[in-house]
């Protein structure tokens, strides 16, 4: 939920794990998903996520809330009612000041190669676009975008990928031979 207003958003990854010739535990994120909710609402968000959870029951999926604003925290009480019991619970994230931590996160995951985006994935040109202006301060005066929207993209991509060891097995993924850089101190 962004911090000072705007459209929320949604990232899904899909997470592989390997481990590399000397035995370090590496992740690769399959991204499938990446949305800008619409109405801008706590229960929008709300439904869009338990639609999301609920077409991939069986593989016991997690969720991660940014608690970090007003309305991140509403959007996890509203989570309490209405939120299929068989589902895993969501979980959640101490938002505020740490969002350098998640966009660390999927920065040395994307420059090692081990971030990859289904074809054609709607959404992927906004998410490129933000993970620039974030890095470049959050300031966009030209688009439609609030900062505040370029930021909760941020954010999401990171939250996709911050707790990689938690929940069912991932699968397995070849290691390219010249990576060489470590997941291990971004395990929950």
């Amino acid at each position: 939920m962004p911090l000072k207003g705007g459209r929320p958003a949604i990232v899904a990854t899909e997470i592989f794990e390997s481990r590399d010739p000397n035995g370090r535990l590496l992740h690769h994120y399959d991204v499938g998903a990446i949305e800008r909710i619409t109405p801008y609402s706590v229960e929008a968000t709300k439904e869009r996520i338990i639609k999301m959870v609920s077409a991939v029951k069986e593989y016991a999926p997690c969720v991660m809330i940014d608690i970090g604003s007003p309305q991140g925290l509403a959007l996890h009480q509203s989570m309490r009612t209405g939120y299929d019991r068989s589902l895993h619970r969501p979980h959640l994230y101490q938002g505020t000041g740490m969002r350098g931590e998640l966009f660390s996160t999927f920065l040395q995951a994307y420059s090692a190669g081990r971030v990859s985006f289904q074809p054609d994935l709607p959404g992927r040109q906004a998410l490129d676009r933000a993970l620039v202006f974030y890095m470049g301060g959050g300031v966009e005066k030209s688009g439609v975008e609030l900062s505040s929207e370029d930021e909760a993209l941020v954010v999401a991509i990171g939250l996709a990928m911050i707790w990689p060891k938690h929940g069912p097995a991932a699968s397995p993924f070849v290691i390219p031979s010249d990576t060489v850089s470590s997941d291990a101190d971004h395990q929950g």
